[in-house]
């Protein structure tokens, strides 16, 4: 998902007359940290897939593993606000993973909505522990893989709310270095700014003498 929010974002800041090279103004702390967890969970997800009987075992542990390493690389990212929002997201996501026992719950219903009924017996398999099947002791559902993105979209999927916050973040991201920041930022520090200032003015009142 993130990997088509990417690309999209991209064109879309292309199309905006934005610049490939604005991206080496990012200053990320530690992106290993962020990097690493994604390549765990591609792991996890092909070892899965092939029935790797290693995972059944210790895949819910490395699943965890990974989030708490994203959520480190986050924490010294904190500096950039699109980050910020992309960690909202991850934060989402790993709550309801940790309390439905490492492993995220997906609903049937949207499932078929996007024509993905095939993924049935993988949720199934002990060797996949990405994603489940939601069933009635799931808990924290509203959090869960419940958005479904049907076709027409080229890659039919379903998401969770965190997944949506996640992307949000890597979009603006994207168009915020690549163009400059779009008017959303430009509205919130102006008022920001302003408050800033009633603040000042305040202050001044209070040191008048009468």
């Amino acid at each position: 998902m993130l990997l088509d929010v990417l690309v999209i974002s991209i064109i879309i800041a292309f199309l905006r007359g934005g610049k490939l090279g604005n991206l080496a103004k990012i200053e990320f702390n530690k992106i290993v940290l962020i990097i690493i967890p994604f390549i765990i969970q591609y792991i996890l997800v092909k070892g899965g897939e092939r029935g790797v009987n290693f995972f059944e075992g210790w895949g819910i542990y490395m699943h965890i593993l990974s989030y708490l390493i994203l959520l480190t690389g986050i924490w010294y990212n904190r500096h950039i606000k699109e980050i910020g929002i992309f960690g909202v997201g991850i934060v989402l996501n790993f709550l309801v993973i940790l309390l439905n026992k490492g492993q995220m719950p997906v609903c049937l219903e949207a499932l078929e909505k996007v024509k993905m009924q095939d993924m049935l017996p993988l949720l199934e398999s002990k060797s996949y522990v990405i994603h489940t099947i939601m069933d009635a002791k799931t808990k924290l559902k509203f959090l869960a893989d419940i958005i479904p993105l049907p076709p027409p979209y080229p890659n039919p999927r379903v998401l969770s709310i965190g997944d949506v916050i996640m992307a949000v973040g890597v979009f603006l991201l994207i168009q915020n270095y690549m163009v400059g920041e779009i008017r959303l930022f430009k509205f919130f520090q102006r008022r920001k700014k302003a408050n800033g200032n009633k603040v000042i003015v305040r202050k001044n009142e209070g040191n008048r003498c009468i």
